[in-house]
């Protein structure tokens, strides 16, 4: 298989991705898929236990609708959760099945969620990133605004940035 064969591969899987709110019963897969896509930056064993409470999304966010798919021939393939709020919402559980990256699944996922809180009329986007994220988020036009010490056993230096995405008011054509 060459390049042009898996990229039109690629394209073509993108072309099925469905998005759409999580159900409820979806959590324990949600807890799976966010896991794997962790492990996928060799984080360790004992440190994936460690965040086992922040890689759960609890059934009360599903249930209020702020946690969204995406899937592509009924396998999910990433997740994210959006935390409205009055101008900045926050976006949280963003991940992508590992097998899954570069794919343009992530920007896609992305997209919906600009385009679901830009009709609710947020400004921006609060994300606290992954060190590992970080060049993602970048690529989809957020800014560093600070990053916070997040040591961990394997690395003391380890910093989380903190990234802001400003949304564009959607434009009125009257």
């Amino acid at each position: 298989m060459t390049q042009a064969d898996s990229q039109s591969d690629d394209d073509a899987n993108l072309s099925n991705l469905r998005i759409r709110p999580a159900h409820t019963g979806e959590a324990d897969e949600l807890t799976r898929l966010a896991t794997a896509s962790k492990a996928h930056w060799n984080y360790s064993p004992e440190q994936l236990a460690l965040w086992r409470g922040e890689l759960t999304v609890p059934p009360d966010v599903i249930f209020n609708g702020r946690a969204y798919v995406g899937e592509i021939d009924h396998t999910l393939v990433a997740m994210m959760v959006l935390a409205p709020a009055k101008i900045t919402w926050k976006l949280s559980h963003f991940f992508v099945a590992p097998d899954r990256l570069n794919r343009g699944i992530g920007k896609a996922m992305f997209k919906h969620a600009i385009g679901i809180a830009q009709k609710q009329g947020a400004r921006a986007f609060a994300i606290d990133a992954d060190p590992h994220a970080e060049p993602f988020y970048l690529a989809c036009g957020a800014i560093r605004s600070h990053a916070i010490a997040a040591p961990i056993a394997d690395d003391a230096n380890r910093i989380r940035p903190q990234m802001l995405f400003t949304i564009q008011a959607k434009k009125s054509y009257d």
